[in-house]
């Protein structure tokens, strides 16, 4: 099976995370008329304390993986490639299902002592096979991914979620009448089934590629003994262990964000009301649409490990580099124009997506937050695939306590409110990208990574004047006719000024989607 370019990867990965989304979306609505708000907050009970385990378990393990398994493909070492996997499956096995028996034991103290309502031990129950099904379905993603082969990953991220949507709508048809603990416990069980789906998928296109493709191969060979596996577990771990540290960075500053805001607001002289509905329109409005295409620079970065990996097991470091700019390029290309336009037109926007016009003047000062956050994710990405996983670690939590600074000393300042804590968010982030930034340059021995940005510039500004003036012009249409029209009508002119200035071509595309 031929390897995909990382761009034809993260473009997979990207189409998946979008159905998967949208999936997601469509079954909340139905859901939470039929249980109630009730019913959805013991779920969302038991959520997140699981999403806090699986992240402990699984997150660096799929890249920890898909980079040593590159490593090996690299060198024609097939079978090295397979150890590796196998070595991956001992620890994660052990470690899913203790953590997920771990779960199901402390279920009933979590939900009455820490959650203070005793009903949420059944979505707690439900949900905790979970974890165990799926820390063995992260060790297939990364080994699909060391092949540099992305659609699998993409396919089971699919399976999973319209199977966990399915056991969704029958907990809410079926169980609602028995309580809603009991119908909260079946939508929380749909991760299980949705992971036992996803494993399905990933395991019979294992047994398929093998036997179609991946047989032994002529080439450098690694070590098979006890020595030569001992030396895997600890490159695994060493490089699974700050990227898992990592994940855990942005959950508990969105917690600590949640406990700060809404109070340095009343600090400021905001009622309790306000506050709330400020930490509102900044999070759950505001956050919403500014880190969307986050859906694309995710899959960039995974996609671009394996092959930064690839790239340096072959001893060619200028590849590695060359791809490294690519990616910052598309990044710079496409999260420049969303936040020109989330600023041009915060305010259509958020009254059309939420009906709170109100939120738009906190979404427009957050709207930079798009293109740093995605320039530090695609970064980071690149320090991975470079073998270095600390240093993205260590710098987003430096750009984190920038951002919870901010949070603090800001949003009492007269005139800021709510703005600072936008504001906090943009400079933490850049922050991050530009000490990712200078690793990467340092790592690769070369000015790595020109972001280009005078042209992308130059065109988003053009389309960022003019959206406001197509937007009063489509007015009398109604706000969702404008917005979507004027939307589309500046995505035009944006790249018609990339295409005259000559930033991208027809043979530019084709090139960059060959790499």
């Amino acid at each position: 099976m031929r390897p995909e370019s990382f761009l034809h990867g993260a473009f997979v990965l990207t189409v998946a995370g979008i159905v998967v989304k949208a999936l997601g979306a469509v079954y909340r609505i139905p859901f939470t008329r039929i249980v109630g708000s009730e019913g959805v907050g013991l779920y969302q009970m038991a959520y997140p304390i699981y999403t806090m385990l699986l992240a402990l378990s699984t997150s660096g393990i799929p890249i920890a993986v898909s980079l040593l398994v590159a490593e090996r493909v690299a060198c024609g070492d097939r079978t090295g490639a397979r150890q590796v996997f196998y070595l991956s499956l001992g620890p994660l096995f052990f470690l899913g299902l203790f953590l997920s028996l771990a779960l199901f034991r402390a279920a009933p103290y979590l939900a009455g002592e820490v959650l203070g309502d005793p009903r949420a031990y059944y979505p707690l129950a439900g949900i905790a096979p979970a974890v165990f099904v799926i820390s063995i379905v992260s060790a297939f993603r990364g080994y699909f991914q060391g092949w540099r082969l992305m659609w699998p990953t993409a396919l089971s991220e699919v399976v999973d979620q319209v199977i966990r949507v399915g056991t969704v709508f029958w907990a809410a048809l079926s169980l609602t009448n028995r309580g809603v603990e009991f119908a909260a416990a079946g939508a929380a069980f749909g991760a299980v089934t949705g992971g036992c789906g996803s494993l399905f998928v990933l395991g019979c296109l294992y047994r398929w590629l093998e036997r179609r493709n991946f047989t032994p191969a002529p080439g450098r060979r690694m070590p098979v003994g006890f020595r030569g596996s001992l030396g895997i577990l600890r490159r695994l771990i060493a490089y699974a262990l700050p990227v898992s540290a990592g994940s855990m960075v942005l959950p508990l500053v969105q917690t600590i964000d949640a406990v700060i805001i809404p109070k340095r607001l009343q600090a400021g002289g905001y009622t309790v009301q306000q506050a709330t509905s400020l930490f509102g329109q900044f999070s759950g409005m505001a956050g919403t649409l500014v880190y969307i295409p986050a859906i694309f620079t995710v899959s960039l970065a995974s996609s671009l490990v394996p092959h930064i990996a690839a790239s340096l097991a072959r001893g060619n470091r200028e590849e590695a580099g060359e791809r490294i700019a690519t990616a910052m390029r598309i990044t710079t290309i496409l999260c420049l124009p969303a936040a020109a336009g989330l600023m041009a037109l915060a305010a259509p926007i958020t009254d059309l997506l939420f009906g709170d016009p109100g939120a738009g003047e906190v979404t427009a000062w957050l709207a930079p937050a798009a293109l740093f956050s995605g320039l530090q994710q695609t970064t980071s990405g690149a320090l991975q695939g470079l073998g270095n996983t600390w240093l993205p670690v260590l710098n987003l939590a430096v750009g984190c306590a920038v951002k919870t600074l901010c949070n603090y000393y800001l949003t009492v300042l007269p005139g800021l409110g709510v703005k600072g804590a936008a504001l906090g968010s943009i400079l933490g982030f850049a922050l991050t990208f530009f000490l990712n930034y200078w690793g990467v340059r340092g790592l690769t021995r070369r000015r790595a990574a020109r972001l280009g940005l005078p042209r992308p510039l130059l065109a988003a500004t053009i389309m960022m004047a003019a959206l406001p003036v197509i937007y009063r012009l489509l007015e009398a249409l109604g706000n969702a006719a404008a917005t979507g029209l004027a939307v589309i009508a500046g995505a035009g002119i944006y790249f018609a000024v990339l295409m005259l200035t000559k930033e991208i071509d027809i043979v530019d595309i084709r090139r960059f989607i060959r790499r």
